[in-house]
């Protein structure tokens, strides 16, 4: 196929008469289309790596061969594909985790008739050998895509065990091409992803280019309260021309960030791979509109988490800052780089703080199945009763988060040879005896602490920014980009705000509130109810006996109440400004309706005058009367050591009797703090089947993880 009728696609995609290839684009379809090789492409950001493989496929496609298949690791990255997939001609479908199984199968069927061009998946559904043996070999790919490749290397700064099934996989296609494309990769990682695409007889190619962005003016700023970055945010936003994104590291400071700069008049709106409060589908609908006002300049900026990342593609993006640090030199290239790829000037500012450091920390401690959760998990697949479990099987008899023991079965089932399969819905121990890779792990949380390092020493540099950022990604071209806040600092963003906005963001963040939401059913059935709560014979849906909203007036430790109520937890009284700030809270913003007319509270095990104090003054203030209305009757194992709902419900079921319910009187019902919930929905239906009137839980902390 011709270099001119690649261009004709090229200018068809891009919408542009006059466009041309980047450096080593044609090239790269060349060599996919015409030579049917293995390639590597490490390219900066915005270079264009999409455009090669819409192009190669719709070249394929007209030269008679199969369909192409693309693993991709992020929803947002699919989205977007799909409606850039179009504007080459290239039909492009999708299987994934947020679609129904309907969806899911129309797509699988399309696919293998042949009315798809293409199917872009998540390397998950690599782990299903049934989508193997009746999708992806009967297909007969004509072009095999691996999209942000670094993921497969275990020194690469985003290694996902997930991406490592897929050298097996092409080991059945072992003449098909194969692009695997990134722009954030290392010598090192570059060696360990050409050995895994490697086959007998085959040469891998490399196309390496320059990394820098000429576009992008990079600057860093260490502000270490949350209330001095939110007033700065505040201050500099409005002078950027143009919408762009701003990074939180957690769910919680996402939303906060978002909430903040409403307050102030930026049309701002918070983004995460699961939005609080909305159902698995109502939150994949929401991130298809979030994502879609921004591509369409209607919100200023979007405050997301890193789940809006690898191949978002916004080219008039003006900005893109950092709330909080990012992990590694790596990820911050990755997600800056969004920023300015069709504009001349861009803007990608690196705000550090001093929580950062407690942050990264955890997610390095949190990167890796723990022994104990996995030596439990396989013996419990090895009993000899045992035909495979689901999932809820699972969690149903390990006590271990469900986040934690998903994480371990795609960990387990990347390993080779694997120790668990997956068939069906259920997880089933293979004969392969197993040992958890301590080394490999300990290597990889100490090259994470490394790259950890590394950012803080970029935070600190006085050298160009840009050259630092691409010299990390082993650019031998890196030079001086002459518009970072080192290079030329005139053209710098200050560091300051005005006073009062300084003020406004400390009383802001001395004024939020956490909700508590109601559980509405304890099962997701009535035997599972059952099994949960055999004692109390809860019905599955609670119903009439479910609490109202509730809330709760700060995260655990976070900078101001957080932290004044943690060092009042752990002295044993809080500090008499948390009840005030509690009663302001109550009657400023969340204002119960219908307002309690007494209050009770949740006796603790372990610290019986803490709550049980504080409930007294709240009462007092409010001017209402406390009173004991729910007693501990069951020595039970402290709730926070449960791991998931099915351990949390047993441990207090049974747990609790109330007596001295005010029939039909709302109640304000008050704990230290809230976790899962499960503990004020058991006892608001306690209160409630016994004649109480509407429930309203609060609790001073919210520990619940984001």
């Amino acid at each position: 196929m011709s270099q001119q009728r690649a261009l004709e696609l090229l200018r068809e995609g891009v919408g542009s008469p006059i466009a041309n290839f980047h450096e080593h684009q044609w090239e790269s379809v060349d060599a996919i289309v015409n030579q049917r090789s293995r390639l590597i492409c490490v390219q900066r950001t915005g270079w264009g790596k999409s455009s090669v493989y819409f192009i190669s496929t719709k070249m394929m496609r007209e030269q008679g061969h199969g369909p192409t298949i693309i693993i991709s690791p992020l929803l947002a990255l699919m989205r977007n594909q799909i409606e850039s997939a179009a504007k080459y001609g290239v039909v492009l479908g999708t299987v994934n985790s947020s679609q129904t199984r309907e969806q899911n199968d129309v797509n699988k069927d399309r696919f293998l008739a042949g009315k798809l061009d293409a199917l872009i998946i998540a390397p998950e559904q690599l782990a299903n050998q049934e989508f193997i043996d009746n999708v992806i070999i009967p297909s007969n790919p004509g072009f095999f895509v691996i999209d942000e490749a670094h993921c497969i290397s275990d020194w690469g700064h985003d290694f996902r065990p997930d991406y490592r099934r897929i050298s097996r996989v092409l080991g059945n296609i072992a003449d098909t091409p194969v692009l695997a494309t990134t722009a954030t990769a290392t010598e090192r990682v570059v060696t360990d992803v050409v050995e895994q695409l490697h086959v007998e007889g085959q040469q891998v190619y490399l196309l390496r280019g320059q990394l820098t962005r000429e576009s992008i003016h990079l600057q860093n700023i260490h502000l270490d309260k949350r209330s001095k970055r939110l007033a700065w945010l505040a201050h500099t936003i409005p002078k950027i021309d143009g919408t762009g994104i701003v990074y939180a590291t957690t769910i919680n400071d996402a939303f906060l960030v978002a909430a903040w700069l409403r307050s102030c008049g930026i049309a701002a709106e918070g983004y995460a791979g699961s939005i609080p409060r909305l159902t698995k589908a109502e939150s994949t609908l929401k991130r298809e509109q979030l994502e879609q006002q921004l591509l369409n300049d209607e919100i200023k900026v979007l405050v997301s988490t890193s789940a809006l990342g690898m191949g978002f593609d916004k080219g008039n993006l003006a900005f893109v800052i950092h709330y909080q640090s990012a992990g590694s030199v790596v990820s911050y290239y990755q997600q800056v780089g969004r920023a300015g790829r069709s504009i001349n000037d861009a803007y990608g500012v690196l705000l550090s703080g001093d929580e950062d450091e407690e942050i990264q920390n955890y997610f390095i401690r949190e990167a890796f199945p723990k022994e104990e959760l996995v030596r439990d998990l396989l013996d419990l697949l090895e009993e000899d009763s045992c035909d495979g479990l689901k999932k809820a099987d699972l969690e149903a008899q390990l006590n271990h988060a469900p986040m934690k023991i998903e994480a371990a079965l795609k960990f387990l089932q990347a390993e080779y040879p694997t120790p668990i399969v997956k068939e069906g819905p259920l997880y089933k121990r293979t004969i392969n005896a197993y040992s958890l890779p301590t080394e490999m792990i300990q290597r990889l949380s100490n090259r994470k602490t490394g790259e950890w390092q590394e950012i803080q020493d970029y935070l600190q540099s006085g050298q160009c920014l840009m050259q630092v950022l691409a010299s990390a990604l082993d650019d031998s071209l890196a030079s001086p980009c002459r518009k970072c806040a080192n290079c030329d600092p005139d053209n710098a963003f200050e560091a300051t705000y005005p006073q009062e906005l300084g003020q406004r963001a400390v009383e802001f963040l001395g004024n939020t509130m956490i909700d508590i939401p109601p559980k509405k059913q304890v099962g997701n059935g009535q035997a599972q109810a059952t099994t949960r709560f055999p004692k109390y014979d809860f019905p599955y849906r609670l119903d009439t006996l479910e609490h109202e909203s509730g809330a709760a007036l700060c995260h655990w430790g976070e900078a101001g109440w957080g932290e004044i109520a943690a060092a009042g937890k752990r002295a044993h009284a809080f500090d008499p400004r948390i009840a005030d700030a509690c009663v302001a809270m109550i009657n400023n913003r969340w204002q119960p309706d219908p307002m309690p007319t007494w209050v009770t509270y949740v006796p603790s095990q372990n610290y019986p005058e803490l709550v049980k104090g504080f409930a007294g003054l709240i009462a007092q203030k409010l001017g209402l009367e406390c009173v004991e209305a729910v007693i501990k009757v069951e020595d039970t194992a402290p709730q926070k050591r449960m791991e998931n709902s099915d351990f949390r419900c047993k441990n207090l079921d049974g747990a609790f009797v109330v007596k001295n319910v005010r029939e039909g009187e709302p109640v304000l019902l008050i704990d230290d703090a809230s976790d899962s919930g499960w503990t004020f929905a058991v006892i608001a239906a306690l209160l409630r089947r016994e004649g109480c009137g509407p429930v309203f839980p609060m609790a001073v902390m919210s520990t619940k993880s984001n």
